[in-house]
């Protein structure tokens, strides 16, 4: 157990910035955290963080190896594109430094299980950047399914779309994809056994930008899932479908109505809306501090690699596929 944690962050574009102000809230609060270095390839973006945040200068740098190399450094919260997690965890892990990841924490479940071992082995904390683990509204649906509210449950819908350019050399089962299929488990507290997905790209040639994603669990439990870069309007919304009652949850605005299947009334809970990035960072620090890995844990997103790569395999043979778990 520590005493006091110094946290880099690697990656300050659009999420990197919104997770070092969330690191510089925290560290104003408790003394016992500290924002130690930043680094990012783009010198606009260190500019910008020396400028907006006052981070000094010989805080910054272009070299991640010389923030994993850093023997001040005791955690790194990597906000980097997909296709460089896996190494550089790797790499930090292999330093003793406790790792934030963000999602998908590899493109391959078995470099993602490579990770947990090599922080298991270590005694390291590895989380995954699994951020709507941390929000209120979701929080109250996964309690309420659990004291069985909503009698037996006959199946989830979550559809995660807006209209955006197509992220370059991304996919959208592997860039959208972890958040839905993350929270249907979290909900749930279970992983499907079998999936199946169809995908379009329209804009280009290749990496698709449409996806409709079916999930089957034991029983006649299933979930669906629409994820779209094509649809105007930013939703975030889950909707539970239940024997005795139903719910829509508004994941943004973290709102849920609740509709009583007998006559179709309508009505509202109260959710206390909750800073859901300060909350995460808060619990990485926390879980350092306190030598104790909870609710984002690594395993949770290999096993979230998993069920992408299942995904994608589906895609290609255009069936259903099983879904094996296993280190």
């Amino acid at each position: 157990m520590k005493d006091s944690v110094n946290v880099a962050v690697i990656g300050a574009g659009y999420w990197g910035k919104k997770v070092l102000r969330e690191y510089l809230q925290l560290a104003r609060s408790d003394s016992k955290v500290n924002l130690l270095m930043v680094c990012d390839l783009q010198d606009e973006n260190l500019r910008y963080c020396n400028k907006e945040f006052h981070i000094l200068a010989k805080n910054l740098t272009k070299e991640y190896k010389e923030v994993v190399g850093s023997n001040d450094v005791d955690a790194v919260h990597i906000c980097t594109p997909n296709e460089t997690h896996y190494q550089m965890c790797k790499e930090a892990l292999s330093a003793d430094k406790h790792v934030l990841l963000e999602k998908p924490m590899a493109l391959h479940a078995k470099h993602a299980w490579e990770l947990v071992g090599i922080a298991e082995s270590r005694g390291l904390i590895l989380q995954v950047g699994h951020i709507f683990r941390f929000n209120n509204a979701l929080k109250m649906m996964r309690d309420l399914i659990a004291h069985d509210y909503f009698g037996d449950l006959y199946y989830l819908k979550l559809q995660w779309t807006t209209l955006m350019p197509s992220p370059l050399n991304r996919d959208i089962i592997f860039d959208l994809g972890p958040h839905p299929v993350d929270i249907v488990n979290y909900l749930l507290k279970k992983w499907p056994t079998k999936v199946a997905c169809r995908a379009r790209a329209y804009r280009r040639e290749l990496l698709e930008e449409l996806a409709y994603i079916t999930m089957e669990f034991d029983g006649k439990l299933m979930a669906h899932i629409e994820l779209s870069w094509l649809q105007p309007g930013k939703v975030r919304q889950a909707t539970i479908i239940g024997s005795e009652r139903s719910a829509s949850v508004d994941c943004i605005n973290q709102s849920i109505g609740i509709y009583e299947n007998g006559d179709g009334d309508r009505f509202n809970l109260d959710v206390i809306r909750n800073n859901t990035i300060l909350d995460e960072v808060s619990h990485f620090v926390e879980s350092i501090l306190g030598g104790k890995n909870s609710n984002n844990l690594g395993s949770v997103g290999a096993k979230n690699v998993a069920v992408l790569e299942s995904l994608r395999k589906s895609l290609g043979k255009e069936r259903t596929v099983e879904i094996d778990l296993r280190e």
